[in-house]
């Protein structure tokens, strides 16, 4: 791929074959990268790419199954490439052992370090190239509910050892402060959630050095904080529900219920808690971001798969970041902490065609990346599809 201003000479020197895109008057920027998604259905996965998505790290359960989405996703043109991250390593009864599914040929619920380090082994000879783990037990949103059991310190410590003997990266949900220093101390290569309290100066020198990514998914707390405000902010904005690509009618009406909104209140009732640590999120992104230290875009966002991405670039700048800080976030740094940065990222000959045809500059306002003109999906053009119930 080349950018650049479409001059005769420049016309000439393309090979016969090469597709020009005209964009006078547009904005072009690289494909977005979501570092942190659970995608509930495939239909997620098309709605992340409609919202110009085109790569997203996919939290998973199933080692082998999340590989074979992963080989298909480079296959197709209707859904982002998919980097999983898995499987997710928690405790029995802990947090993600709620229900979700395990993995049959191995073991998610270690209960020793040496059942840590086998099933990390055998993650890798599955394919695996990243593991999560949930070093959490769920009180700062959960309270006064039952706190669930959190891993113990060696049993994590022996996972993410062995993950990076094994060359695999290592991502943890750990977003009470005591627990984040335990993984960066541990070893982790990325925290998968923003931290709840103040970062010291010296836990942000280790995360600036090494480095470890902070993910900060501003957008969950923000939205298990005030859902129903939350969800009114993010409706009010008549591009979220435009005819090609938005939300579907009956979508916005069961977000607008008042069973939506008091069923977080009931699962998650610790909300005035969450409403508390929202300064501390925001001065650790601004302070993490200042100090140099990577901040990679992830939205963990069930509510607004792919638009997501949109709503935490817009906290970012809230927070003190500039447009142009959170559109990095959004694109080098999180190709960064997947490891991918050479092909993609940013707008260079030689990566891949990833990039999004925008109708307004989104450095001069973030959220103008919701301006959504087309899609390119590794040099094909993907137009956003309607939605359906219309």
């Amino acid at each position: 791929m080349s950018v650049g201003p479409a001059t005769p000479e420049a016309l000439k020197a393309l090979p016969s074959a090469t597709q020009v895109v005209t964009a006078d008057g547009k904005w072009i920027v690289p494909g977005l990268i979501d570092a942190h998604v659970h995608a509930e259905s495939d239909d997620d996965l098309k709605t992340m790419l409609n919202w110009g998505v085109t790569s997203v790290r996919l939290m998973a359960e199933d080692v082998a199954s999340a590989q074979k989405l992963a080989r298909e996703s480079a296959g197709r043109r209707d859904i982002p490439d998919v980097f999983p991250a898995a499987p997710i390593f928690t405790v029995k009864g802990g947090w993600w052992d709620q229900g979700e599914p395990g993995d049959s040929r191995l073991n998610r619920l270690p209960s020793s370090p040496e059942e840590a380090r086998r099933a990390v082994r055998k993650a890798k000879a599955l394919g695996a190239t990243e593991i999560k783990l949930m070093l959490d037990d769920m009180s700062w949103c959960r309270d006064p509910r039952r706190r669930l059991p959190r891993m113990k310190p060696e049993i994590a410590k022996a996972l993410i050892a062995e993950a990076r003997r094994e060359g695999l990266r290592a991502t943890v949900h750990a977003p009470k402060p005591a627990d984040a220093k335990e993984a960066i101390s541990d070893g982790a290569t990325a925290l998968a959630h923003g931290v709840l309290s103040p970062i010291d100066d010296a836990t942000i020198g280790v995360m600036k050095e090494r480095p470890v990514f902070y993910i900060p998914t501003m957008d969950i707390f923000e939205f298990l904080a005030d859902t129903r405000g939350f969800v009114d902010r993010v409706l009010a904005d008549p591009s979220v529900t435009r005819p090609i690509g938005g939300l579907a009618r009956e979508t916005v009406a069961r977000y607008r219920s008042a069973e939506y909104s008091n069923g977080y209140r009931e699962r998650y009732p610790n909300f005035e808690n969450v409403l508390r640590s929202l300064p501390a999120l925001r001065e650790n992104l601004r302070r993490l971001q200042a100090a140099g230290v990577p901040v990679a875009l992830g939205t963990d966002m069930w509510a607004f798969p792919g638009l997501g991405v949109s709503i935490e670039m817009d906290l970012y700048v809230k927070a003190g970041l500039s447009p142009l800080e959170a559109l990095r976030s959004a694109t080098l740094t999180s190709a960064r902490s997947l490891g991918v940065e050479r092909d993609r990222g940013t707008l260079e000959a030689g990566k891949r065609a990833d990039f999004l045809v925008l109708g307004a500059d989104p450095v001069a306002e973030v959220e103008n990346v919701r301006a959504i003109e087309v899609v390119y999906r590794n040099g094909q053009r993907v137009r956003p599809e309607a939605s359906s119930g219309r």
